[in-house]
């Protein structure tokens, strides 16, 4: 049996060689037109495996219609500055700062299917624990993890921030997100050259890379 493997750039390479990275500026840097290269980037995103369609709720007229579980909403460099200034800043902690040096953020949903009971309590999870919706977390993860890999061989840092206040339903009605999507991750893009000439600009890596295991601390082979 023949297997292929990716030579230019090796893929190996790529994986291991991308970054978590938040950079932070406390002043807005000039921005750039690359919205191409970034549109490259989210359509090869788009290729992760999923097993189910998205519910039919999800593709709605005026919306996006495709059977895909996920969803994606683009800020380039100069909406991302804009929504800097529209954040409070008592409650935004480092998010304000990453949209100021930032060449893009990506805002990656997950669609969970229509509840099974119409009438949910108050205090009702935000989708209920089924195997289906478990299939569209790991597709839109999956599609995260193309995007920062797909970004890392063109020369960006990324970093996968949970949301924080991007989560709010402030902030995603003026994205133009639907309620009835559940944000994964807010995908922060900078390239590799941001801020090298700037006193206001800050690096931070990841807190967890140091300590990861080799393959024996998660993997084991099994004989029956």
């Amino acid at each position: 049996m023949t297997i292929r493997t990716l030579t230019e750039p090796k893929l190996d390479a790529i994986i291991r060689g991308r970054l978590t990275t938040k950079v932070m500026s406390s002043e807005p840097l000039p921005t750039s037109e690359i919205r191409d290269q970034l549109d490259g980037l989210i359509a090869t995103a788009g290729w992760a495996p999923f097993h189910r369609p998205c519910g039919g709720e999800h593709q709605i007229d005026g919306g996006l219609p495709g059977i895909e579980p996920w969803r994606m909403y683009g800020l380039d460099a100069v909406a991302c500055r804009k929504l800097r200034l529209r954040l409070p800043i008592e409650n935004a902690g480092k998010i304000p700062q990453m949209l100021a040096a930032a060449d893009a953020l990506i805002q990656v949903t997950w669609l969970p299917n229509a509840p099974s009971c119409t009438e949910q309590p108050e205090n009702a999870c935000l989708f209920e624990p089924t195997l289906d919706n478990l299939e569209h977390i790991a597709a839109a993860a999956a599609a995260i993890q193309n995007l920062l890999l797909a970004a890392t061989a063109q020369g960006f840092l990324s970093y996968w921030s949970s949301g924080g206040l991007l989560r709010s339903q402030e902030v995603c009605s003026w994205l133009e997100i639907p309620p009835t999507e559940i944000l994964l991750g807010a995908i922060f893009l900078f390239h590799e050259a941001v801020g090298h000439e700037s006193t206001s600009v800050t690096r931070v890596g990841s807190k967890l890379r140091e300590r990861r295991h080799t393959k024996d601390g998660w993997m084991r082979w099994v004989s029956l």
